[in-house]
């Protein structure tokens, strides 16, 4: 009984404790400002032949819970140059413009962009000057084993990492920027495709996809697969693209020879590798305002994933708007682009690499085509 007493008065004397020191505790009130709308721009001129794109789109501030941008149609996008010249862009498709060939970039000439929304708003960019760039010299490729932990078991992770040797051309101190651009084939059977019906007794029934050129004929036997046409849907050429942009900053340059860079990395499985695998990587210049813009870019992604993110600069680019106080982020660029290829051989692959069997169409992989690549052997 005495023990249950005691037990008693020190919770008591607990729960006082406790509420005298929340009681000390203030709460702090502040207002939280609205989510902010943006204007989106993200567009590009080369001394390559056009058509040159321009995307415009709306976008929320990114602390809010959203990633999608909603595209700005029936704007007047207008390409000017720094000789007098102008060229109006069209709309391909809901935000998307591009250009018709009028003006193509040149070395050593400054482009610039001016859009109008169809609410009258007025964004400019700051002109952006084509200058020279060098050439990539040997893209190679070197075999890299790992694993992934996936739950508590360990997959196999091989890679091939990419890395190229350049010249960065004339001058001194030029801002170069290397793009990656992988593409692989992949061959699919949508043909096979089922749907399982789950009521009792389950029951899984032949469904092949309009596009496989298959259909389920009722008169060979009860339900079996019969070729009617071609398939539109069983050969595709997917991209995989950069996760962000490579730029030359922190290599050991001499001469302006780059040596060793890194610029990509290429999954081993046997999707990648049904056939083999093209690395793409252009090289382009930049202008001090581009090349500080994908810093800023780079550096955001680098630090996403970090507890311990520095704080760096909030990213806008190079456009204004000319008749509000609306906000804008993005860049209109200009570049000079050069451009080499290998292909990696599936016979590269230490090991054998087994095809995956899909019996999806495929178009439902990401950045598929089922255009072949020009370059593509």
């Amino acid at each position: 009984m005495k023990t249950k007493e005691s037990f008693s008065k020190r919770s008591i004397k607990w729960f006082i404790t406790f509420a005298i020191l929340s009681a000390c505790v203030d709460r702090i009130s502040f207002n939280v400002p609205a989510t902010q709308i943006l204007t989106v721009v993200e567009g590009m001129i080369s001394d390559s032949p056009g058509p040159y794109t321009v995307k415009v789109s709306k976008s929320i501030s990114l602390n809010a819970d959203s990633l999608y941008n909603q595209p700005i149609e029936k704007a007047k996008v207008k390409l000017f140059d720094d000789e007098g010249n102008a060229e109006d862009f069209t709309e391909a498709s809901p935000g998307t413009y591009i250009t018709g060939g009028v003006i193509q970039g040149k070395m050593g000439h400054s482009y610039y962009i001016v859009i109008e929304t169809l609410e009258g708003t007025i964004f400019k960019s700051q002109p952006d000057k084509i200058n020279p760039v060098g050439e990539i010299e040997q893209i190679y490729y070197t075999f890299a084993a790992g694993t992934t932990q996936t739950n508590t078991v360990e997959v196999e992770n091989d890679v091939f990492n990419i890395s190229v040797d350049a010249n960065g051309g004339p001058g001194e101190n030029n801002y170069v920027r290397w793009r990656f651009t992988g593409t692989y084939k992949v061959v699919t059977h949508p043909e096979l495709h089922v749907t399982v019906y789950p009521t009792p007794p389950p029951n899984i029934v032949l469904s092949p996809y309009p596009c496989s050129g298959w259909v389920v004929d009722p008169a060979l036997g009860g339900g079996k697969l019969a070729q009617v046409g071609e398939c539109t849907c069983c050969t595709c050429w997917v991209n995989q693209f950069e996760s962000e942009p490579t730029l030359s900053d922190g290599q050991l340059v001499n001469n302006n020879e780059y040596k060793n860079v890194k610029v990509g990395v290429v999954p081993i499985n046997g999707v990648t590798f049904t056939e083999k695998y093209m690395v793409e990587v252009d090289q382009m210049s930049l202008s001090e305002n581009s090349f500080n813009f994908f810093k800023l870019i780079r550096a955001q992604k680098d630090g996403a994933s970090s507890l311990f993110q520095p704080p760096y600069g909030e990213i806008r680019g190079n456009l204004s708007a000319q008749n509000s106080t609306d906000p804008v982020v993005g860049l209109f660029w200009a570049t000079s682009i050069t451009s080499k290829y290998v292909f990696i051989q599936k016979s590269d692959v230490p090991y054998a690499i087994y095809p995956v069997g899909i019996a999806e169409p495929c178009t439902t992989y990401s950045n598929s085509s089922l255009s072949q690549p020009p370059f593509w052997q």
